[in-house]
């Protein structure tokens, strides 16, 4: 008995598509006994679009026959197993190195055991993503439920997201409980909603960190401040907003609240890159004004964690 297959038109786990494969090299073995009839072979394939290579191992039963009820063909059970497993219509987040080691090791687990049909478990795999974000963010809360809504609260998700995890976490719940195993479409839905938070709580921030962002935090308007004031080549007295420049507008209306915090880490000491000089009137409104300390700023200052 030999497998006639020399191309294949399966499911690529780098394209996330069923397109053609080649089969590089196969090893068959026939196991016959008086009881049995089987076909077995191990396949080496290549995709013929992105050229990824994985293995195949199908096994024929020539035993095991079935008929087409319609057209009243008969035919063999084929069972097939595939490494890497592989999700069709699914390509695996990109940028993968900016998530959290936790949060990727489960979401990776989680995938594997929904592309290998295991599918309780991947109902409980998703639960647990949830929970290693929540964890990761330091979210509060004696149950998911409660940190999922303090995700919500804190500006992680939107309302509509926090509502769609939820959902995961009944689905979870469940999986683990009830031994109840999802349907594939919940899982399908569940598998965009986890990608989806990931996604947004990580990968997109790291991919936006050169683009003009807002400001939200005393913390990143120093630090933008600190950039502004060492790429500025006046030594007069300026405001705020004279050394922000443009960059003035990712803090819109809360300009003048950082200004203000701003005078009082100057005093305390906390900001030493800058020295309070006079007041002016500008339309009507006090405006404090700075003299930049260029002692204070190192040549070796970085704004990344990871400087290399």
């Amino acid at each position: 008995m030999e497998n006639a297959e020399t191309t294949l038109k399966i499911t690529c786990r780098t394209c996330g598509l069923a397109t053609k494969h080649e089969i590089l090299h196969a090893v068959e073995h026939a196991a016959e006994a008086s009881w049995f009839n089987e076909l077995h072979s191990w396949q080496i394939i290549r995709c013929l679009g992105c050229e990824s290579l994985g293995f195949r191992y199908r096994i024929d039963d020539f035993d095991d026959i079935e008929e087409n009820p319609l057209s009243g063909k008969k035919y063999h059970a084929v069972k097939v197993h595939r490494y890497p497993p592989s999700i069709l219509g699914h390509r695996e987040l990109d940028s993968q190195h900016v998530i959290p080691e936790l949060i990727r090791k489960v979401y990776r687990q989680t995938i594997s055991a929904y592309a290998g049909d295991a599918w309780i478990l991947a109902g409980i795999g998703f639960r647990a993503t949830i929970e290693a974000v929540c964890t990761h963010l330091q979210v509060s809360g004696a149950s998911l439920e409660k940190r999922i809504d303090s995700l919500f609260r804190g500006g992680h998700i939107s309302s509509s997201d926090k509502r769609r995890l939820h959902a995961i976490r009944f689905l979870g719940n469940d999986a683990a409980h009830e031994i109840r195993e999802p349907k594939k479409s919940e899982l399908k839905v569940a598998l965009e909603i986890v990608e989806h938070l990931i996604s947004s709580c990580f990968i997109l921030g790291h991919k936006a960190k050169d683009m003009d962002l807002p400001i939200d935090s005393f913390e990143d308007f120093e630090k933008l401040l600190r950039a502004r004031a060492k790429s500025s080549d006046s030594d007069q007295p300026q405001s705020v907003a004279s050394i922000l420049g443009r960059d003035k507008r990712r803090l819109g209306p809360e300009l003048p609240l950082f200004d203000s915090a701003l005078v009082k880490a100057v005093n305390n000491g906390a900001v030493k890159f800058l020295a309070l000089d006079s007041v002016e009137k500008v339309e009507g409104k006090d405006v404090q004004l700075y003299k930049i300390v260029r002692s204070e700023l190192s040549a070796f200052d970085f704004d990344d964690d990871i400087p290399f």
